[in-house]
Formats: structure tokens, sequence, C-alpha cells
């Protein structure tokens, strides 16, 4: 009778285990190594930040279930770094280049990356992803003979083809492989259907596959009997490459090749008649959408160039302020034609057609609004930049000009979500009238704007109140 009940408890205990999801180890990242060694397994790493929202998301809605549990505890010992705060995390980091989260990591026991992928996923794909790693775990051996090869500089195109399909299956980077791969693609072939999903893959810039690239892309926009599914693919994939260009050069603080990559959108986006977008960067389309003046804010910010960080952000101000001016009119007649004929469609009593001018008009003004919104969040961390390192005397002509700049970038997008926010900005420079401008503002245009939950307009109203 005890060997049963002993034998129940332990079959619950295992079950209960179970339902616990994944099973993270507690030791650290050499001593994980050392046991996957031993036991033939991967480790599966997942390198999380503390203010990471897909992080959270994960570890309190995915990692916890069952069948994932039993996938992941099956197949690899599993470890949690934080890449911030862990001396490990922030070693793992490094070594294997992350710069976004959460990243996943699968690594053998002598530490070498077999498999990795990235962001928030659902159950079935995170399983998905964990039966891939251990597909290119079982394959190493093969990829290990191949990366032998074009070490000792086999640089034939069929190699190069295979080469790439089993370290693109592992998840790794192919930039080195995919560049001598496109070195021996003649221009005619350069955009066949094989390769232009692997043009999105290269994360490298290398100037004259880029300018190819290009070349080839306005000559098919401008082909009259294109295949428009086929220009679609292209045009997606050569962005994604020029994203990864523009930030890979900034961060190796590359201004001639970074300014190129520029260049090489401008001209691509007058062929194909591209636009930048906040809302395409945010829907895939990659971060070459966001405005170029935008872009070299951010490089010239982080990298310190400060005087032409101060020339560019004032000129882009006075751009956009030109700009609103030219288009509030416009966007005005625009929105009062529109509600015209959402009255009327509600008015007459056709609930069907009531529904398409709404929907029409949700529309027509979301990508715009999300636009405006990035436009006006980036440019309110901008001004910040500016105030940080302005040198000179902060008197009253400097504190009218920063103001007018606050007030202006608010009412490119209303929002109670960041009228608080700005409304402590203007205090600072003693404003009070203005902050209780932007406050009124934000409730009223910007109670439903994009991103606004109810605890934002509550704290909106909550400081306009403490102000009266």
């Amino acid at each position: 009778m005890k060997k049963l009940v002993l034998l129940v408890t332990i079959l619950i205990t295992g079950l209960t285990a179970f339902s616990q999801g994944i099973d993270f180890q507690k030791g650290r990242y050499a001593e994980v190594l050392k046991m996957a060694k031993k036991q033939n397994k991967l480790v599966f790493i997942d390198i999380y930040t503390s203010w990471c929202g897909p992080c959270k998301h994960m570890a309190d809605n995915v990692f916890p279930q069952a069948k994932v549990g039993e996938y992941y505890n099956a197949h690899f010992l599993n470890l949690q770094l934080d890449a911030e705060k862990s001396e490990d995390g922030k070693m793992v980091a490094k070594t294997f280049g992350v710069s976004a989260y959460p990243t996943f990591l699968f690594v053998n026991g002598d530490g070498e990356l077999v498999y990795r992928f990235l962001g928030g996923k659902t159950v079935d794909m995170f399983i998905k992803e964990g039966e891939k790693a251990v597909d290119a775990f079982a394959a190493q051996p093969e990829l290990k003979k191949y990366m032998k090869r074009y070490e000792e500089g086999n640089r034939d195109k069929e190699f190069l083809n295979q080469y790439f399909i089993l370290k693109d299956r592992s998840g790794l980077d192919c930039s080195d492989v995919l560049l001598d791969y496109f070195a021996l693609v003649d221009d005619a072939h350069l955009l066949d259907s094989v390769n232009v999903p692997r043009i999105a893959k290269i994360t490298v810039f290398d100037k004259k596959l880029a300018n190819r690239l290009v070349d080839a892309a306005c000559a098919e926009a401008a082909n009259p009997a294109k295949d428009k599914k086929h220009s679609t693919a292209v045009n997606k994939a050569i962005c994604t490459f020029l994203s990864a260009c523009v930030q890979k050069t900034a961060q190796a603080d590359q201004e001639e090749y970074f300014e190129e990559v520029l260049a090489l959108k401008d001209r691509l986006f007058k062929a194909t008649g591209g636009k930048d977008s906040a809302t395409s960067a945010s829907l895939g389309g990659g971060n070459i959408y966001v405005p170029s003046e935008l872009l070299r804010l951010n490089y010239y910010s982080a990298k310190k160039k400060l005087d032409k960080f101060n020339h560019t952000f004032i000129n882009y101000m006075a751009e956009l302020q030109k700009r609103y001016e030219e288009t509030y009119k416009e966007k005005a007649v625009m929105r009062e034609a529109m509600d015209a004929k959402l009255k009327a469609a509600k008015e007459s009593g056709n609930e069907d057609e009531y529904k398409s001018v709404k929907k029409l008009s949700a529309m027509m003004f979301a990508f715009s609004s999300i636009d405006d919104y990035y436009t006006s969040t980036s440019m309110i961390e901008n001004v910040e930049r500016y105030e940080e390192i302005y040198q000179g005397e902060k008197d009253a002509a400097y504190k009218d000009r920063v103001t007018g700049w606050y007030v202006f970038l608010h009412q490119l997008s209303p929002s109670a979500k960041t009228a608080a926010y700005v409304a402590d900005k203007l205090l600072a420079l003693d404003k009070k009238e203005q902050a209780k401008e932007v406050l009124t503002l934000g409730l009223k245009d910007g109670s439903s704007a994009p991103g606004v939950e109810e605890g934002d307009v509550k704290a909106c109203q909550a400081k306009l109140d403490e102000l009266k």
C-alpha cells in the first residue's frame, strides 16, 4: 500500500511539473552548457528585458503552457537571461549580437549557436520553432562540413546555394554566403523568384550589390508588362535589405554608407511610388520607410554628432511646421465632408450605407493619424535631446522657442496619452497656460487617439484639474 501511495504521489508530482510549463534551470550559463554537452542536448535561452512587453507576454502566456513544457523540457535544457541585469545575460547578448527582444537562442554544449528566432509567438508557433531547432541540431554535422569547405575557399555557385539552404534552416545570418552567391548571379537573373526572398536575408551593406538591386527594381517598375505580385515581392525584399543596411551602417558609424543607403531609398521610392510612412514601417515594411530626416536625427543623436543633430533638427522642425500649415485646412475640409456624409448616411436609416461610409472614413484617416503620431512622439524626444545638449543661455527667447515646438508637436497629433507628459515639459519651462491648453486639447481631440487607454484620459484630466 505504501509503495502504491508513493507511486501515485510521484505521478501527481510529475503531472504537476508538466502543467507548470517550461522548467528553467537555475544554474549559471557555463554550468548549463556542461550539462547540455553531457546529455547531448541543446540549451534553449530566452533573452529578455524587464521593460519588454512581448517578453512578458511569452513568460505569462506561452512558457507556462503544459504542451510547451512537455516539448521544451524533453528536448532542451532551458535558461532565462536578463540581457541588461544579469552578467551571463549581458555576455550572451553581446556574444550573439542580440539587439531586439525577446530573442530566443539554441546553443550546443560547446556554446555554438545552432538556431535562433525573434519575437512573440503563439503556443503552436513556439513549439514549431523548437522543432526547427531540433532539426538544425541534427543537421549540424553536415553544416560544419560546409562551413569548413567555405572557409577553405570554395565559392562554387551550387555549393553556395546548398550552404545557404543549410545555414538558413538554422536561423543563422547568411549575409556572407549570399554576397558571394549574388556576385555569381548575372543582372538578368538577379530578381528571379528563387532569389527575391534571399535578398531580404542580407543584413550588411554591399555598395555594388545594393546598386545592382535598386537598378533592377527601377527597371522592373518601368516595365509595363510587369507581374504586379512579383514586383511587390521585389520591393518588399529590397526594402527589408535596405532597412538592415541603414541600421547596420548607423550602428557602425559609417556615415558615408548610411547616406548612400538613404540615397538608394530615394531612388527606389521615386521609381516605385513608395512614400515615407511609419504605418508601412510598423506593418513590416522595415525602418527604411521611416522619414529620412528622423533616421538621420536618431543616428546623429546616438553617435553624438551634435552640430549635425542641431542643424537637421531645426530645419526639419521648420519643414514640419510649414507642411502642417499647408495641409491643415485641406485635412479639415476633408474631415468635414466625411462627417457630413456620415451624418447623412445615419439619418437615411440605411444601416449598411452608414457602416460602409464609417469604414471608409476610418480607413482614410487611420494611416495619416499613425504617421502623425509617430512623427509627433519622435520629434518630442528630439526636442528633449535639443534641450539636453543646448549650450547657450536658456533665456525667455529659448523658452518661447522650445515651448512653440512642444505645443506644435502635440497639435500635430493630439493625444491624451502624451498630453500630460508634454504638459510637464511645458511646466518645467514656466509655461502653465500652454500646459493647460495642451491638456485641454488632449482631452477634446485625443481621448480616442491610437493607443489611448482609460487611464491616460484620467491622468490627463487629473493634471488639468491640478493646474486650474
